[in-house]
């Protein structure tokens, strides 16, 4: 795989239900060793004492506003469910200053999503 020398900060918030829920978990850890300007915050909604979680709880797009209050600066890059997506984009706009043109995203829809009025 090759990158582009990007060198800005970016920090790569990535939610889950449950710790297995984190897609690539480790590939992106291990992505931090090449890219030293690369943040990683994994989210879990839904955890159980089980799962023996210790990282951030919560919804993913809620973590984003508590670390970043004023995105005024920042861009974003969402994806996920339409709901998440829409959620973010609604919420980063309104309470933390996002400018819009400057919201990025792409919605996960199912054959089910497509079927809806």
């Amino acid at each position: 795989m090759h990158f582009k020398a990007i060198d800005r900060p970016t920090t790569l918030y990535w939610g889950g239900r449950r710790p297995e829920d984190l897609y690539m978990d480790n590939w992106v850890r291990t992505q931090m060793a090449l890219m030293p300007n690369l943040r990683y915050v994994p989210v879990v909604s839904n955890a159980v004492p089980q799962d023996n979680w210790t990282g951030r709880t919560g919804f993913v797009h809620q973590a984003v506003l508590e670390d970043i209050p004023d995105l005024s600066g920042h861009q974003v890059y969402a994806c996920g469910a339409p709901v998440v997506v829409d959620s973010a984009r609604r919420d980063y706009v309104t309470k933390a200053g996002l400018p819009d043109e400057e919201f990025f995203a792409d919605a996960f829809t199912t054959e089910a999503d497509k079927a809806l009025p």
